[in-house]
């Protein structure tokens, strides 16, 4: 059951990638609403991850978790590839993304 729903969750964050790229600048109105869910989402897997494979747990979520975590960060860069102004992104997203950065 709960892989299927990390599928699920992989497979609208593939689709949102896709619409990021399609519409480039006019996307920023939707990240504005999701980034921080994204980023919760990205730190919770981070934290499963690590809890994981400290504790050999849950072993066979791990690729699902990873997959997602991967695909949050491709979302991201695509927007930013499609960008042409960067100071609102650099304002509204930047300094969040540097505690991202660090778990990287």
């Amino acid at each position: 059951m709960q892989a299927e729903i990390l599928r699920s969750i992989d497979f609208i964050i593939k689709v949102n990638t896709r619409i990021a790229e399609s519409v480039g600048l006019v996307y920023l109105s939707y990240l504005r609403r999701i980034f921080q869910d994204l980023l919760k989402m990205y730190g919770l897997y981070s934290q499963c991850i690590s809890n994981s494979v400290k504790f050999r747990t849950n072993e066979n979520m791990l690729k699902s978790m990873r997959l997602v975590r991967r695909d949050i960060l491709k979302l991201i860069q695509s927007y930013i590839e499609r960008a042409t102004d960067f100071t609102i992104f650099n304002q509204e997203f930047l300094p969040t993304l540097q505690t991202l950065v660090e778990d990287y």
